[in-house]
């Protein structure tokens, strides 16, 4: 073989390898800029678990089962899970800000419904969509982190009121915030008539232990 026959592959082979090159250094660039600057700041990865979408969706639930929102489970988060029921797309959401998307969906292709291991929200069940608008019905199950994952210094969570609106509460907030569902809820479950669905929560850590038992244990 010519040098001239050689040539143009020897310019293939160095153009290959400045391509590899590049392409390694892109990779080594990315994996630098998630460690220095994307990791912290999304340490679950960014995700648009949508409050608002979450809210709605409870809404349209409540609409089509006389006003009442998702109850009658195990769990509130077993609970929670009957919203696929209507859409299966709210699977989606329910992974909150932190949980792997395939946790959500191996718990529900296992039996159905989520635990506690496998939904991203604190849920109260329970509750009526013409309940006291100032009751919170869910909040984030993890704490400081924005609408899209993201850290934000001096936030607590994120919670879905009744009528479906999000609201973000600061952590100086918080504690006023939780006396006061505290004092809604004992009045909301005071006021409910005889065998009513029962009120209860998640999150026991923030309001308690429940002294309610689960109206039916489906699942």
């Amino acid at each position: 073989m010519s040098d001239q026959d050689s040539r143009p592959r020897n310019r293939l082979r160095r153009g290959i390898l400045w391509a590899l090159c590049i392409l390694s250094g892109i990779a080594i660039g990315g994996l630098v800029v998630y460690q220095v600057w994307l990791k912290p700041k999304y340490p679950y990865g960014a995700s648009h678990s949508c409050s608002k979408g979450l809210g709605l969706d409870l809404r349209i639930f409540a609409n089509a089962n006389d006003g009442w929102f998702p109850h009658g489970m195990k769990t509130p988060e077993a609970s929670l899970s009957l919203l696929c029921t209507n859409d299966p797309n709210v699977r989606l959401i329910l992974r909150g800000k932190h949980l792997p998307q395939e946790i959500v969906d191996q718990s529900l292709a296992s039996d159905g419904v989520l635990g506690p291991a496998s939904c991203g929200w604190h849920y109260i069940e329970g509750l009526r969509e013409d309940d006291d608008p100032q009751l919170a019905v869910l909040w984030d199950r993890i704490t400081g982190l924005g609408h899209n994952g993201q850290r934000r210094s001096g936030l607590e969570r994120e919670v879905v009121m009744i009528d479906g609106s999000a609201q973000q509460i600061s952590k100086e907030a918080w504690p006023a915030f939780v006396r006061e569902q505290k004092k809604l809820l004992a009045e909301t479950a005071a006021n409910r008539p005889p065998n009513s669905p029962p009120i209860r929560w998640s999150d026991e850590q923030t309001l308690g232990p429940n002294t309610a038992k689960p109206s039916a244990l489906k699942r």
